[in-house]
């Protein structure tokens, strides 16, 4: 789910879709770009709210970093706006929204099929959002975490 990155303006993005077709054309430009082809990736609009945008990102390959790759939107949408003129005053800090990770679906059969950087954000989540996991449970495997880095933590 995208928002905007300013919140001090008000932009109705379904109309914006409906006069421009902006969104729409920029999720073109990124999938039909040697970046999103050559990775396979693809960016579907699902729904133009007034005040949100809901996308789905896919690809044949694991994303380590979602909104990185979400961001080429941002950044085509803002190369449009050249034009048209018409997402000014919604850029802010160099982009249009924030960025919400509603849902993330991967086969993970093994250890194997987890990245270094996947395994960064889950240890990151369970250290400092402990209301996503039963307490128990993130209790013990912090404890477990601790004693598989004891010998890292020592040298």
């Amino acid at each position: 789910v995208l928002t905007p990155a300013n919140r001090k303006i008000t932009l109705n993005y379904c109309k914006l879709e409906e006069k421009y077709h902006i969104f729409t054309i920029a999720a073109q430009n990124c999938n039909n770009g040697i970046t999103f082809s050559r990775s396979r990736k693809k960016i579907a609009i699902q729904k133009i709210e007034s005040n949100q945008i809901e996308l789905i990102l896919s690809s044949d390959s694991a994303l380590p970093s979602p909104t990185r790759s979400l961001s080429a939107f941002s950044r085509e949408l803002i190369r449009l706006n050249e034009e048209s003129h018409c997402l000014t005053d919604a850029i802010y800090n160099h982009t249009l929204f924030q960025t919400q990770l509603i849902n993330m679906k991967k086969d993970i059969n093994s250890t194997k099929d987890i990245t270094e950087a996947e395994l960064i954000v889950a240890i990151t989540n369970l250290l400092f959002k402990p209301s996503d996991y039963n307490s128990i449970h993130r209790s013990n495997t912090i404890n477990k975490l601790k004693e598989l880095m004891l010998p890292f933590i020592r040298q």
